[in-house]
């Protein structure tokens, strides 16, 4: 039976043992907010800025911390410049102040446990908590300027902008029906409010995760604009996330701003990682939707999702709770967060996801996440933090879809019937994947005085990843295998190291820039049971180094402001056993670059938008160095090492409105990219490029393009409620040899997203609407003559509800009892041909003290 599950192509070992090339063809098609609640309306004593003041509660300047892992001469004598550096900035004199003040609500009540961040535009960062008093304070804060951001359960997330020159007091207050806000970091690597930001960026935050209940880190992000998320049957399967029409490995994945993807993916990116990911101890998301490579470097072409951990300040407080459900599926957790003495905090989840019984009765999955962060300010100014994000999942792989002869008899992109055009996924009882993936970090950071800071971080990824099929075949389908099943193992270890170190310099009253240096090296390990080359066990590496730097600058008192940048990456690459004449090959270097603008309409409380820039992706190892054996022609090459990266150009404009008191925000934004380099596989040469004799392999050619509208609104339309709202149309095209510009597939034309959430007293109801148009998506004969055909996919409508409710049991004790629904009314859909999950039910308790 032909295959063309994923994880048997991507996650399987495509480049040690293919025994067809029919296997090579699926790689040429293609296939591989806030929850309510209120804002902060200052009542200042001090007219230049914002404050606190927790009594004896004392916060040291923070931001985040790295360590150094250096394996040759260049990097030595970086790190030596860099420590000598840091050990000099310790000698720098600089003044200080205290900002102090105290939070209430509405209707004067002092707010306990509300969480302040106060992060200076150039990097340091200081944490508060308010006591029982509604007090708080930062202490020893350098001169300079600062955004604040603070929040607390119940009520709408606040932020503001000021100078720090002399200490001042100024007083809070938060109210239950305003918009959100939020300070991100990832437009720009440098912190502003979100309504300064002169590019497209969403953020979803903890409280709305956890109001909706989701699962996973992808389902959570359902309904972002611009986004369209699709797993590929039950939890734990294939699931992609693709941003304004473009590949699924167009988007890069950070923690913390540092990139995660596994270099043994076929193209090098963070898709086979994505299944896994489970919103375990999470502060928020940050999307930047278009390009980002000029910051964040490889396959942030589409954009970027910035998974930022939770910070701990304060009185220590943990969660414990426990749900199950629908499909026997079942969730433990339990996390924590809190500061140690005056100097340190941490943070920590641990979920453990199981699902029991799949779409199919059969399809298992497993999945073990453990998160962690600890913080120590060294002085107020310096400060050391470490991320850990782990996970160990293992799950059950169906076969995949295929078409029938009707499908290849209704013209061009018939409609998708089951039944009639195709055949969904087969069940298979001895198929499976187990997959590892540990992220650590550790930076350091430094204000060094009112105008100068830098960060030194250093980051590990190291991915394993099992791929297995036994001889078993399910009773209910062995007419579909005449020859019997393939039993195969299939090993893929991929490592990632990253060394990113960034100076912000302040130049003038009007000027911020970053300059940066990024070295990262990358190896994959691949081997097959059984195998079918002489080559196998082999590890292959690549080495990148880049350079960057950004310049932001505020004009008219700020309501102008311009953002320019650019990076050049250098590649270096070694093969494991490749003929010397490959080996040798000089890879070529990538340059991209990067504007945008925003002006702000102050009257009106209007934001004009607009952002151009470049992006790119690195060739994986796989695309330099690929390799398989053929039934009838034998062993063959198919990597090149001499690809260029793809390129990318982007632009979009749009605006962002407040209205109603900033109880309503809304905006639209217009979006072109146009591919101009792509990497594909070329199913036959005339004449091999590398002159190896090749008939087949990696090539560069013109891309695709894509264009479209998002928009959103935000609104805060009565007391503790909250509304989200988005609507894309997308018009996404590939290039195909020979006919010219196709649709793209797996990409809707609508997409269509609401949700709302209510708090009344001890109750919290959220509801989501997710609406995904038609798409056309490929499905392939699983015989001779094998063809492709095309199918139309109906859209579905998918609606989630759940609600809670919470009782004190004691000053210290909380406890939530939850309950709800996926897929409420029991839409019936497949996506790709995979059938999706009918309504799945789940409800559950959970402890806070």
């Amino acid at each position: 039976m032909k295959r063309t599950e994923y994880w048997k192509r991507r996650c399987g070992s495509l480049g040690h043992g293919l025994s067809t090339a029919k296997r090579l063809s699926y790689k040429a098609q293609g296939w591989s907010g806030a929850t309510t609640l209120g804002s902060l309306e200052p009542k200042s004593r001090n007219p230049d800025g914002v404050a606190p003041n927790v009594n004896g509660l004392r916060i040291h300047g923070s931001r985040q911390a790295a360590t150094l892992g250096f394996g040759s001469k260049p990097l030595r004598g970086l790190s030596a410049m860099i420590l000598t550096l840091a050990l000099a900035a310790f000698t720098f004199a600089q003044s200080a102040s205290t900002i102090s003040g105290r939070i209430t609500d509405q209707h004067g009540a002092n707010v306990a446990g509300a969480e302040l961040q106060l992060r200076s535009r150039t990097g340091v960062r200081l944490f508060a908590v308010t006591n029982e008093d509604g007090a708080y304070s930062f202490r020893a804060v350098p001169t300079g300027d600062y955004v604040l951001e603070v929040s607390a359960k119940g009520f709408a997330t606040h932020t503001s902008r000021f100078h720090v020159a002399n200490p001042f007091t100024n007083d809070l207050v938060l109210s239950v029906e305003a918009v959100s806000e939020s300070v991100v970091v990832t437009a720009t690597g440098t912190a502003q409010r979100i309504d300064e930001t002169s590019k497209a960026v969403s953020v979803l935050d903890d409280q709305s995760i956890e109001a909706r209940r989701e699962l996973t880190l992808a389902e959570s992000l359902r309904g972002t604009p611009g986004i369209r998320i699709q797993q590929q049957g039950s939890i734990g399967a294939l699931t992609t996330v693709r941003l304004r029409g473009l590949r699924n490995f167009d988007t890069a994945i950070l923690l913390d701003g540092l990139r995660v993807r596994d270099a043994s993916d076929i193209n090098g990116s963070a898709v086979v990682v994505i299944p896994d990911l489970l919103p375990a101890d999470l502060d928020r998301v940050e999307v930047l939707r278009g390009s980002g490579s000029s910051i964040y470097g490889t396959n942030a072409i589409g954009g970027v999702i910035n998974l930022v951990p939770r910070i701990g300040t304060g009185r220590s407080h943990f969660e414990f709770g426990f749900d199950g459900g629908s499909l026997a599926l079942f969730r433990e957790r339990i996390r924590g967060a809190g500061g140690i003495g005056k100097r340190a905090g941490y943070s920590f989840g641990l979920t453990r996801l199981d699902v029991r019984r799949g779409v199919d009765g059969n399809d298992e999955y497993g999945n073990t996440v453990g998160v962690g962060r600890f913080q120590i300010n060294v002085t107020p100014t310096v400060m050391i933090s470490a991320n850990f994000y782990g996970t160990i999942a293992n799950g059950r792989i169906n076969d995949s879809p295929f078409a029938l002869p009707a499908a290849f008899s209704g013209g061009a992109y018939p409609a998708a019937i089951e039944g009639t055009t195709f055949h969904s996924d087969i069940n298979n009882p001895d198929e499976g994947r187990r997959n590892r993936v540990l992220v650590g970090s550790v930076r350091l950071s430094q204000q060094v005085n009112g105008k100068l800071s830098y960060s030194i971080a250093y980051q590990h990824v190291g991915n394993q990843r099992r791929n297995y099929n036994g001889p078993r075949i399910d009773p209910k389908f062995v007419q579909f295998y005449p020859f019997g099943d393939f039993a195969f193992a299939s090993f893929n270890n991929g490592k990632t190291d990253t060394l990113d170190a960034r100076a912000n310099l302040r130049l003038g009253a009007h000027n911020l820039a970053t300059a940066g240096f990024e070295y990262e090296g990358e190896s994959i390990f691949q081997s097959s049971i059984p195998s079918f080359s002489a080559v196998n066990n082999t590890t292959d590496r690549q080495r990148t180094f880049a350079v960057f730097g950004q310049d932001q600058i505020f004009l008219l008192d700020d309501r102008l402001q311009i953002s320019v940048g650019a990076r050049g990456q250098y590649f270096s690459i070694r093969a494991a056993d490749r003929p010397g004449s490959l080996g040798a090959i000089k890879a070529e270097k990538s340059l991209t670059g990067d504007g945008s603008v925003a002006y702000f309409i102050r009257s009106s409380a209007t934001k004009l938008r607009a952002h151009v820039g470049n992006g790119f992706r690195a060739p994986s190892l796989f695309e330099r160095f690929g390799q398989g054996t053929f039934s009838s022609l034998g062993f063959r090459r198919f990597g090149d090492p001499t690809l260029r990266a793809e390129q990318s150009v982007s632009f979009d404009f749009g605006f962002d409105q407040r209205i109603a008191k900033d109880r309503a925000r809304f905006g639209a934004t217009y979006f072109y990219t146009h591919l101009q380099r792509v990497i594909a596989f070329n199913n036959f040469f005339g004449v091999d490029p590398l002159g190896l004799g090749r008939f087949s392999g990696y090539e560069n050619r013109p891309g695709s393009f894509a264009r479209g509208l998002e928009t959103y609104l935000d609104a805060a339309p009565w007391r503790n409620g909250a509304l989200h709202a988005s609507y894309t149309y997308t018009n996404s095209d590939r290039l195909v040899t020979g006919r010219g510009l196709q649709p793209e597939y797996v990409i809707p034309r609508h997409l269509f997203g609401i949700n709302l959430t209510q708090r009344f007293r001890s109750f919290l109801a959220s509801f989501d609407l997710n609406h995904t148009g038609a798409y056309i998506a490929p499905v392939f004969e699983n015989d001779f003559p094998f063809r492709t055909a095309e199918l139309t996919f109906p859209g579905y409508t998918k609606a989630d509800f759940f609600g809670s409710y919470e009782h004190r049991l004691s000053e210290q004790l909380v406890i939530t009892f939850f309950g709800g629904a996926d897929n409420l009314f029991n839409a019936k859909y497949f996506e790709n041909g995979f059938r999706a999950p009918g309504i799945v039910g789940r409800g559950g308790i959970s402890f806070r003290f």
